[in-house]
């Protein structure tokens, strides 16, 4: 009986011992369940260098830096035309044959009267007057012939040009250079009909005021000479006009074989294909880091897929200007850049994308956007991290430049900081944490 109340006993102590023991650490797992379940989920980010770059992306438009239009102060004649649109050519390569046949002949009379008008000259001097008198006469006259078979030539081309515009065939701008061209001859036979009156006036009242004569005929000479210069020189630069002024590509051609030029529109025009600058439009509020030299990533639809070139800010224009953009008028400033490779894809015309990189620096901290929380002094902070205690502690930063996707971090954290990637306004310091992928 005595040793099956021992045996009670020590059993009694043995249940107790247990159940001690199994309450203490109940205990303690309602404690550490309580905390866990208390504590704040985050996802974290780790702070660790690299590179970065700050731009500004603004629509471009591809441009030629050489172009030049060919342009005709005088109607004339289009013999042939010896380019095609879209032909390449060199600098003085022919473009077209003008008809420069009316000036030519213009200028061979002036010099048949500039001579006789030196013989006669010479005559006044000698004492002759009134063979000079009877040349110029004959001067006169020739010239009134003359005047009067152009006269008859150009209206009859007159008419002829008539029909084909009844007909449907010219325009009434052609028609109207022929008419034109009639007037302009027959205001010819009126000045050489005056002349012919004059010569016959000066040959009535004989030679009287001979000095008065020879000094009338040096003027008279250097009348002609001045004139006929004149036409050399036209003839000079017609024949220069003639000419591409540059190398290139011809992208347009306005007149035809047997038309007439016309003043006011260019005949030809011409630009140089190789050399080629994008012109782009920056929005105010992005202009103030920009400045010539900085780099230029270059892309677009027409460039193709995943293709970017590079370029360089050439020039920044010194003023603003007011463009029409899509919700009404935007201030821009044009900045000028110089592609320097792909040039084989880039054409005159096409839209590309500019991204200027503004800054750049390497092996500096970098973090994502989303770590980041404005006070209500609008200064950043983070929740940083520590290890330890895991609990939060918040952290002012200082940033620097901007990306697409991440920022400079300058002060307030290090390399290997851990912080919360995606905080939120509630939480405070001394908040535990758990950390989830």
């Amino acid at each position: 009986m005595k040793k099956f109340l021992i045996a009670l006993l020590v059993i009694a102590a043995i249940g107790g011992l247990i159940y001690y023991n199994l309450s203490k650490d109940s205990d303690s797992v309602f404690t550490l369940g309580s905390s866990v379940r208390n504590a704040v989920a985050v996802k974290t980010m780790t702070i660790q260098t690299g590179n970065i770059s700050s731009y500004v992306t603004a629509p471009g438009i591809v441009k030629e830096v050489n172009r030049s239009q060919v342009f005709y102060d005088t109607p004339l004649r289009i013999l042939d035309i010896t380019v095609d649109k879209n032909d390449p050519v060199k600098k003085g390569e022919k473009l077209i044959d003008l008809d420069t046949f009316s000036l030519s002949d213009e200028m061979e009379r002036l010099q048949v009267q500039k001579e006789i008008q030196s013989i006669t000259l010479q005559k006044l001097e000698s004492g002759q007057g009134l063979l000079s008198l009877e040349s110029s006469l004959a001067s006169a006259r020739k010239a009134v012939d003359q005047a009067l078979d152009k006269q008859q030539s150009a209206q009859e081309e007159y008419e002829k040009q008539l029909g084909f515009y009844e007909a449907g065939i010219i325009p009434k701008t052609q028609l109207d250079q022929y008419e034109n061209a009639v007037k302009d001859v027959k205001a010819g036979v009126e000045t050489a009909q005056l002349n012919l009156e004059s010569a016959e006036k000066a040959y009535q009242s004989s030679i009287g005021g001979q000095d008065l004569d020879i000094q009338a005929q040096i003027k008279s000479i250097e009348l002609l000479s001045s004139q006929i210069k004149g036409i050399e020189k036209e003839l000079s630069k017609i024949k220069s006009l003639e000419k591409a002024p540059i190398s290139g590509v011809v992208t347009e051609i306005n007149v035809m074989k047997g038309g007439y030029t016309m003043s006011g529109q260019p005949a030809f025009t011409i630009i140089d294909a190789e050399e080629l600058q994008i012109t782009a439009s920056v929005n105010e509020y992005n202009t103030r880091d920009l400045a010539p030299g900085q780099p230029v990533k270059i892309t677009g639809e027409a460039l193709g897929d995943d293709k970017e070139l590079s370029g360089e800010i050439k020039a920044v224009a010194p003023i603003a200007t007011r463009v029409q953009g899509s919700s009404g008028l935007d201030t821009v400033v044009e900045v000028t850049i110089t592609p320097k490779d792909g040039k084989e894809l880039l054409k005159p015309g096409l839209n590309v994308d500019c991204d200027i990189i503004t800054q750049e620096k390497n092996g500096v901290l970098l973090a994502e956007f989303n770590i980041f929380l404005d006070d209500k002094d609008r200064r950043q902070y983070v929740w940083l991290i520590d290890q330890e205690t895991m609990t939060l502690k918040k952290r002012y930063v200082t940033l620097g430049i901007y990306s697409d996707m991440s920022v400079e971090i300058l002060d307030g954290l290090k390399a290997g900081d851990i912080v919360v990637a995606d905080p939120q306004p509630s939480m405070k310091d001394g908040d535990k944490i758990k950390i989830v992928e």
